[in-house]
């Protein structure tokens, strides 16, 4: 089979199902004692490490795998964020499940870049379940209030991507990789939009601000709250 558009009835289908487990697990979460969330958080945990080795296998053996194999997009580096807080859980990992990973599942699954991959595949249905499982981590914990989140701790992520952004560009560049999407954006998502505004001389400097009114918009509640 061939692969999907953005929105056509297997995205949309893809979209509403993902939704109905999130609100049952969401519903699981909340009613479930102190002790089976935590089991909880970790087992969504080691589903994404092993989807994500399950990957790693595939491609190995199908002779595909290649400078794009490597979890270092920023829902692949999820996989060790959402590790550290299922058992070293801080306001550190908290900012960043909220900060960097919560918009960045939230906008693949919106926006995909897997639809070349054939309706179906390993490949398909991986990209859709990775990216489901860090909703189905972040979200119980919202609902729950159970992610120590000030507007203080944004200086976290910032030092996060100060980390990490810098070699993954310089790994982009030389083998010709596309990680975190950094470099180019991906077609027919708001991404190429902002390509198209601000060429490639501002492109990074306009997802760094996108990035800015996310926050603003996301700690906006917190703010009103402390307020209150």
């Amino acid at each position: 089979m061939n692969g999907f558009t953005l929105f056509d009835t297997t995205h949309i289908m893809w979209l509403a199902s993902i939704l109905l487990v999130l609100i049952f697990l969401i519903y699981l979460y909340k009613f479930s004692n102190i002790v089976n969330q935590q089991l909880y958080l970790k087992f969504i945990f080691w589903l994404l490490l092993l989807l994500e080795c399950a990957k790693q296998l595939f491609l190995l053996v199908q002779g595909s795998y290649s400078y794009w194999s490597p979890p270092l997009h920023l829902c692949g580096l999820g996989i060790f964020i959402t590790g550290w807080h299922a058992y070293l859980g801080s306001r550190t990992t908290a900012t960043l499940l909220y900060a960097l990973t919560l918009p960045g599942a939230a906008i693949a699954l919106l926006f995909p870049g897997w639809t070349a991959d054939p309706v179906g595949s390993f490949l398909h249905v991986h990209s859709f379940l990775f990216h489901a499982l860090l909703l189905a981590f972040i979200i119980p914990l919202l609902v729950m209030e159970q992610l120590d989140l000030r507007w203080q701790d944004l200086w976290r992520a910032v030092v996060f991507l100060a980390l990490t952004v810098p070699p993954i560009y310089i790994y982009n560049s030389y083998f010709q990789t596309n990680f975190m999407f950094l470099n180019r954006p991906v077609s027919g998502t708001p991404l190429q939009w902002l390509f198209s505004a601000f060429r490639a001389s501002g492109y990074l400097a306009s997802l760094a601000f996108v990035l800015l009114i996310y926050w603003c918009i996301a700690y906006a509640p917190l703010l009103k709250r402390k307020e209150l």
